[in-house]
């Protein structure tokens, strides 16, 4: 009894890795054993395969067993040593797959997919925005960066990764070498907008040293409290700015000039009332703003911008490049027709 018990402990300190390869190693030994010894009973490897699993795991059909001396002593040696072997390998995969829900869930892991996108800093703004993203895109990757130590939002196609973001380290366990878009967040934690858009210059400096050490290009969206804190960005190649409380500031503003406004802003913004807004790049056959235009009007697309120029109507015949930007507002039947 007490070297049955030393052998259990040696095995209970191998690696995953060999207790797998023991494994296979005692199911092949049953599965041929047994059909060589006894063809009659089991004509077929098939059948010596499911006697071994059957006795392996204890369940025990009793549908086959063996007939002869040798067939029995094969199966006293599965009793005897597969049977906490295979116990054993079980244990550990179900230890495995807890321990990567656990780290997935507490965000230890390291996201390797590509062409995902990243928001940094959780909050009922970030959750809406992501939301907002799934109803457009229903098979995007979503990867949350924060520093709470468990997922704050939980969803089948959101990746968390728990750290301080400002940390290099901690932006490139989310991949961001390799993602679509960036997207900071303002701490709605901190009411003072200055140390609140100090934070966000942070995280924002920390992924532009990324892209220039790797010299990747990556596309950062950031949310700045304060509009006079936009120059501060500047150096860190920030490519777009969400300015938080001013615009609800000038949506209110707007909405007392011009009673129902807001409604056409909701649905500019959000994908829940069919259209949405889109960029294309111009067909060679649009040459001047006048052709774009007439062209997209009758597929069903309105042209709001070319690039950031939203008086483009002021000159017609202004000539399309093939590098422009253009915007339009449509559905998304319409919007297949350009992509």
């Amino acid at each position: 009894m007490h070297i049955f018990f030393q052998l259990w402990r040696k095995l209970i300190k191998l690696k995953f890795v060999t207790i797998l390869l023991l494994s296979a190693a005692i199911i092949s030994f049953g599965t041929f054993s047994i059909h060589l010894l006894e063809p009659e009973t089991f004509p077929t490897l098939f059948e010596g395969l499911w006697w071994t699993m059957t006795t392996l795991t204890t369940v025990g059909y009793g549908d086959y067993s063996p007939q002869t001396t040798e067939g029995r002593l094969v199966g006293m040696f599965l009793f005897l040593f597969g049977i906490g072997v295979i116990g054993l390998l079980i244990s550990r995969l179900v230890d495995s797959v807890s321990t990567y829900t656990r780290l997935k869930t507490e965000g230890k892991l390291v996201y390797k997919r590509k062409e995902h996108y990243i928001y940094i800093t959780y909050s009922k703004k970030t959750k809406d925005a992501i939301e907002e993203v799934l109803a457009t895109e229903p098979m995007a990757e979503i990867v949350l960066i924060d520093t709470s130590p468990s997922v704050p939002y939980e969803h089948d196609q959101i990746f968390y990764v728990q750290g301080d973001p400002s940390e290099e380290a901690t932006l490139l366990k989310a991949n961001i070498l390799h993602a679509k878009r960036v997207c900071i967040f303002s701490d709605s934690s901190i009411d003072d907008s200055t140390l609140a858009d100090g934070k966000t210059l942070l995280i924002a400096t920390a992924v532009e040293s990324l892209s220039r050490t790797y010299e990747q290009n990556i596309h950062t969206i950031v949310e700045i409290s304060k509009e006079s804190h936009i120059g501060k960005f500047k150096h860190v190649n920030v490519d777009d700015f969400i300015l938080s409380n001013d615009s609800v500031s000038r949506l209110m503003a707007r909405a007392t000039l011009h009673p129902g406004t807001t409604n056409i802003f909701r649905q500019l913004l959000s994908k829940k009332y069919g259209s949405n807004i889109h960029e294309i790049k111009p067909l060679p056959e649009w040459k001047t703003v006048r052709d774009a235009y007439l062209s997209l009007f009758e597929q069903g697309a309105i042209l709001i911008s070319i690039n950031e120029d939203m008086n483009f109507l002021s000159n017609k015949e202004h000539p399309i490049q093939q590098d422009d930007m253009l915007f339009i507002v449509c559905d998304d039947e319409a919007f297949s027709k350009f992509s």
